[in-house]
């Protein structure tokens, strides 16, 4: 299993995958903003993936949505 592959099972179960994509991102000593701190785009970059959206529940989706096509892009590259 790739590290995605693993954030991604983790977020899947998660009850609050928001908390859990921020655990993830704080335990590689990466920077996470609380939505009260941000004002503007959030950007979250993780397991060299980036999430953009107008909110940290938005970039959140939009990481796991990159996340899930590279594993499906690789998938299909692995035949």
């Amino acid at each position: 299993m790739t590290v995605i592959e693993d954030i991604l099972r983790a977020l899947e179960g998660a009850s609050d995958p928001v908390a859990e994509l921020r655990a993830r991102v704080l335990q590689e000593n990466g920077l996470w903003f609380d939505p009260e701190e941000v004002r503007g785009i959030v950007e979250i970059q993780l397991a060299g993936l980036v999430g953009v959206g107008p909110s940290v529940t938005s970039a959140v989706d939009d990481w796991v949505e990159q996340a899930k096509a590279m594993c499906a892009r690789e998938a299909l590259q692995a035949g």
